[in-house]
């Protein structure tokens, strides 16, 4: 039963399971009284019924910052995926331990402000941007549900990222170390972030059914994603432009044919033991590498080659830095990396335009002359 009234002095009283506390995992029971008949009370019951089923309700007076985020990571957590819930439980609790216990009715600007000044103490800055949009996205949903008039994160001033420099490699040492790890398990991941510009986690998900060998075309539909400790799923790309088409190169369609011939015979020997379930970038037994173990793997030889230290995901830059250095079209990169708008791909590769805009002189020079 999830509430009832009951005849208290002259007036009515209803008394409701709000459900479980988040923090204490207890059962939380609220009762209010003055109603002057039961009808008026039994409607006052029905309605606050109505908003708890719907995640309308919330009491907001005795709440601090911690108890409302850990209440909102968990009514938001079904609206985002798991990677992203743990980034934001994370940045919670960077935020919970300097002004977790503030009442949230009272908190105010100059308490984010101090925080982050704080915070990039012993973080970095962009690092702290993520912690301020977190909770700018927190308190906007406080406001909307009317547990607080107006969102202290409106009034800061914003941590500012600094932009760290971006490293790629030039093509000959691209290919030279793909010379050196051919053979190893690092090799088809490497050279598919090279030659495509795919993500880790795209890697990972790629089956042999997004490979269209007769034209030519790789089809991103999923990516591989951390849910719990070492447990990865499939889910769908965050953006409708990250799901793509990109079309493969010469190199790319002759070493997918090789790896998936290869393949075949190990599944062959390994019969019923080969778990088939079509990745791309699989283990002998048809599990499917993950996310972690492509960087990983990706630094072990890094480091044992001697070659310029730069992470996986820079290796979808040092792909699209090659596209734009040819002079391939900013909107045709855009699409191939799957951003979703092209100005991130003309904010992230900046460095890049200037050089096209040599070439682009030369060529005029030559009708000029």
């Amino acid at each position: 039963m999830r509430g009832s009234v009951r005849k208290r002095g002259s007036g009515w009283e209803y008394t409701v399971d709000m459900g479980k506390d988040p923090l204490t995992n207890k059962r939380l029971r609220k009762s209010k009284s003055g109603f002057r008949t039961k009808k008026e009370c039994e409607a006052a019951l029905a309605e606050i019924i109505t908003k708890l089923d719907k995640g309308e309700y919330f009491e907001a007076s005795d709440m601090n910052l911690k108890e409302y985020l850990i209440y909102w990571l968990d009514i938001y957590k079904s609206k985002i995926a798991p990677s992203t819930l743990q980034r934001y439980q994370e940045y919670s609790n960077y935020a919970i331990k300097h002004i977790g216990n503030i009442k949230l009715e009272k908190l105010k600007p100059i308490n984010l402000q101090k925080l982050y000044v704080k915070l990039e103490e012993t973080l970095t800055s962009g690092t702290v941007l993520k912690v301020h949009r977190m909770l700018h996205l927190a308190l906007k949903h406080a406001v909307n549900w009317q547990m607080i008039n107006s969102n202290p994160a409106d009034a800061v001033t914003a941590p500012k990222a600094n932009k760290t420099e971006m490293k790629v490699w030039s093509p000959e040492i691209s290919a030279k170390f793909m010379n050196g790890i051919r053979g190893t398990t690092a090799f088809l991941p490497v050279m598919l972030a090279l030659t495509t510009g795919m993500r880790r986690g795209e890697i990972s998900a790629l089956k042999w059914s997004n490979v269209n060998f007769k034209d030519g075309f790789i089809s991103i539909t999923h990516n591989m994603q951390r849910v719990d400790g070492n447990h990865y799923e499939l889910k769908p790309p965050k953006t409708d432009k990250s799901a793509r088409t990109i079309a493969m190169m010469d190199i790319t369609i002759k070493e997918l044919k090789e790896h998936r011939k290869k393949q075949l015979e190990i599944k062959l020997l390994m019969g019923y033991e080969y778990k088939d379930e079509n990745f791309v970038c699989a283990w002998e037994d048809g599990r499917p590498y993950t996310p972690h173990y492509i960087s990983d793997i990706f630094r072990k030889y890094v480091l044992k080659l001697d070659f310029p230290k730069i992470r996986f995901h820079d290796l979808r830059h040092t792909h699209a830095t090659m596209l734009l250095s040819k002079g391939v079209h900013p909107k045709v990169v855009s699409e191939r990396l799957g951003h979703s708008t092209i100005n991130i791909t003309l904010d992230t590769y900046s460095h890049v335009l200037p050089n096209m805009q040599k070439e682009a002189v030369k060529k005029l020079n030559v009708l000029f002359d």
